[in-house]
């Protein structure tokens, strides 16, 4: 029996099929990739990782590094102002930093101000192109202009001689106020094309200035010694007159609402006033703190607001300021201003150390929007094992790996002090950083919780460097003016040991009995100690250098000190002599470290150098890693085979061939973990249906 024959369309409808269900399945697997990877991350980089098989780690986005995920800016910010809708912010800081968003701060790019000047305020008009950022310094004010939404920036003349601290401008761009220290007023009506002095009758530093919409009726605040001043005009300015504010602390920051009669002023010790009627009375309100409030910004309707100030701190209302409830801001830096969007929903918080804050929810929680960390990492160690690790720097930074620095990631240090130095015991769980004004912070959980200790070091004394003995027991700290401070009980008391020297001391290296110690710094210091501390000797060192680092291998007897110039020093008597070795840099070499026999070593320092020496330190040559920065520490593991090095711009190198490659830690993003069996069954479900259909 003849078999029918198929038409060319029938046999063409498999392949179609086939050609279908492909493209569906990719298209699936696609988007549900895009929505893994897309979703927000977790906001607070100091958040700890979440647990693996947690409803956060199920659908986050996997992130290695998040630490470098935002932009980073190492300016302070100083003053923010938004176009109506949300969307485009401008945020002016120190150095003439100027910086822009045009999606609500989800990216943000610096914008070139041709000025090097402190810039403490901006305001743009509403069409959000004419735009005015005004500071200085002591000898000179300054006012920038733009009219093409800040891609260009262009100085001003009329400027007092003085340094200006707030500045606004009605809606048109036309009319413009700007204030400053000596009761300094100054006024526009073209635009800022030409200034004029206004006569404020005070003497005090005005820091902040407001107008309502119809630029007739204005307030500007500061203070002085004895008492906080509150100006008002109702006359563009013309004539200014004292409102009592009832107040002896200095005042920061003023709002109020479109019509003039509700207002909020903000100053030192926690300051808040509260006006129903346009200033003729104000009224003090419990903030709840003793903190420098900066700044502060209320809804339209006046009741949703919110206030900032020193240490992190975020203040919110619902009640027009009746109230004030503190909110989690995550940081520890210094905030300086706050804007938010009509509905009191959207706000941004900006201040020291290139923070930016966003929330979406009202305050209920606050992200950052910028990391703010340039950090120069000044220190590294790790765990015997070389999984585990810690790098610290700049800012109060201290960052953690537990994958042999694969990935690292923030711990909260609760601090903003600079610490140059951290060690750990072999197993990676007890922990102390020491830095700025005689701090010194410890761990007993591998860093996931640091405390403060006290030192009972002279509070501004800077301390550099620590060391502990491998029980954890016994330690010792180093610093300036010859500071050596001991303890007996893992940190919890500290005392101070007579050096017998006023330089600085920058490293410090003790044996494991706790008996035999180094400690060296500048101008060629050595100094040794052979009964743990009690006394210490000064070492000849032939050298007038500073002296940055110094490790010993465990026989006591060879030892090797690096600094500035290129020096390598060694010895082989346990210090009694040094000798310079050859290092063929001119440059200043940081920190050193060496195998236990003594023969494998390497130096960092300036501009990305990396020595390395497999004879003691005879010949030194020099490993290509690509980095510009500073390198300021380097640590390996016993072998010598892994290998770490941190630096500026928070820099970290690392290496399991002993040097031979280098690779710097880079931000790498994933998507959500529930995306990989959500697409292994879209896969199967197609398998199945092709399956089934043939």
């Amino acid at each position: 029996m003849t078999q029918p024959v198929r038409s060319a369309s029938a046999r063409l409808r498999p392949l179609l099929w086939a050609v279908a269900l492909t493209a569906a399945t990719a298209t699936i697997v696609v988007v549900l990739g895009w929505m893994a990877y897309s979703r927000r991350p977790t906001s607070d980089s100091f958040t700890a990782e979440p647990k693996r098989f947690s409803g956060q780690w199920l659908v986050k986005p996997v992130e290695r590094n998040r630490f470098l995920r935002l932009p980073a800016v190492g300016s302070d910010l100083n003053g923010l102002t938004l176009t109506g809708d949300g969307q485009r912010i401008w945020v002016v800081g120190s150095e003439g930093t100027i910086l822009t968003t045009r999606d609500g701060g989800n990216a943000w790019q610096a914008l070139s101000s041709g000025s090097r000047s402190w810039l403490s305020a901006v305001a743009f008009a509403s069409d959000g192109q004419r735009g005015w950022a005004v500071g200085g310094d002591d000898t000179a004010g300054t006012i920038l202009t733009t009219h093409d939404g800040g891609n260009s920036w262009h100085a001003q003349t009329g400027a007092a001689p003085i340094r200006l601290h707030g500045g606004t401008f009605t809606s048109d761009g036309q009319r413009g106020w700007v204030v400053g220290t000596e009761g300094t007023i100054l006024t526009t009506r073209d635009g800022g094309n030409s200034w004029q002095a206004q006569a404020s009758g005070s003497k005090s530093w005005l820091s902040a200035v407001m107008f309502t919409g119809d630029g007739q009726r204005g307030w500007a605040v500061g203070g002085d010694a004895t008492a906080g001043t509150i100006l008002n005009t109702r006359d563009g300015g013309d004539s200014w007159h004292a409102q009592s504010s009832g107040s002896k602390s200095w005042l920061s920051a003023v709002a109020f609402t479109s019509d003039g009669q509700r207002g909020w002023v903000v100053g030192d010790h926690g300051t808040i006033l509260t006006t129903p009627d346009g200033g003729n009375s104000w009224h003090a309100r419990s903030s709840g703190t003793r903190s420098r409030l900066t700044a502060v910004t209320s809804s339209n309707d006046g009741q949703r607001g919110w206030v900032v100030g020193r240490d992190g701190t975020i203040l919110s209302t619902r009640d027009g300021g009746d109230s004030w409830h503190a909110q989690t801001s995550g940081t520890t830096s210094w905030l300086s201003a706050v804007t938010s969007s009509n509905d009191g929903q959207r706000g941004w918080v900006v201040g020291r150390d290139g923070t930016i804050l966003g929330t979406g929810d009202g305050g209920n929680s606050w992200h950052a929007q910028i990391s703010g960390t340039t950090s120069w990492l000044s220190a590294v160690t790790s765990s015997s094992d070389g999984q585990r690790g810690w790098a610290v720097g700049f800012n109060g930074t201290i960052l953690g790996t537990h994958d042999g620095g694969n990935s690292w990631f923030a711990q909260r240090s609760g601090t903003r002090i600079w610490l140059p130095a951290v060690t750990f015991t072999s197993d990676g769980q007890r922990g102390w950083a020491v830095g700025r004004e005689g701090t010194i912070l410890s761990t007993r959980d591998g860093g996931n919780s640091w405390h403060a200790r006290s030192s009972s070091s002279t509070i501004w004394r800077q301390l550099l460097a620590v060391t502990f003995t491998s029980d954890g027991q016994r330690g010792w700290v180093v610093g300036r003016e010859g500071t050596i401070l001991s303890t007996r009980d893992g940190g919890s008391s500290w005392q101070a040991q007579p050096s017998g020297s006023r330089n600085e001391l920058r490293a410090v290296i003790f044996m494991g009995d706790g008996r035999r110690g180094w400690a060296v710094g500048d101008q060629g210091t050595i100094l040794s100690s052979h009964d743990g501390g009690n006394s210490w000797q000064a070492q000849p060192s032939g050298s007038q250098d500073r002296l940055c680092a110094v490790t010993f291998t465990s026989d006591e007897q060879h030892g090797w000190v690096v600094g500035d110039q290129g020096t390598i020093l060694s010895t082989h008597d346990g210090g009694d002599s040094w000798q310079a070795q050859s290092s063929g840099s001119k440059g200043r070499l940081c920190a050193v470290t060496f195998t236990s026999d003594g023969q494998r070593g390497w130096a960092v320092g300036d501009q990305g150098a990396i020595l390395s020496t497999r004879d003691g330190g005879k010949f030194w040559q020099a490993q290509p890693n690509g980095c510009p920065h500073r390198l300021c520490a380097v640590a390996f593991t016993s072998d010598g085979q892994r290998g770490w090095a941190v630096g500026g711009d928070s820099t970290i190198l690392s290496t399991r061939d002993a040097g031979g490659t280098w690779v710097m830690a880079t931000y790498a993003r994933y998507p959500a973990p529930w995306f990989y069996p959500a697409a292994f069954l879209v896969l199967v479900a197609a398998m199945y249906a092709g399956w089934r259909r043939s």
